[in-house]
């Protein structure tokens, strides 16, 4: 994959989610968010995996890959370095 591909899809999120902040409150549209995401990655890891045993560590990446893209993003935006 792509970055620059990865970031235009996200990007497209990020369009939707401020179009969407016309009607609706920033808290409920991140809420929002995050649980399209959660539900997507369930379904996706249900889909190709989707073994018990395995659940634990898909948590775990999930959770991970988010925590690292958070910091990334706050770094980003505090600093005004943008994505390329």
């Amino acid at each position: 994959m792509q970055e620059l591909d990865f970031h235009e899809v996200a990007d497209e999120f990020v369009n939707l989610a401020n179009k969407l902040s016309d009607e609706w409150a920033p808290n409920f549209l991140s809420a929002a968010i995050l649980y399209a995401a959660a539900r997507y990655n369930a379904f996706h890891f249900m889909e190709t995996l989707g073994d018990a045993d395995k659940e634990s560590a898909a948590i775990e990446y999930y959770t991970e890959q988010y925590r690292k893209m958070l910091k990334e993003n706050l770094h980003e935006l505090r600093h005004g370095v943008p994505h390329e």
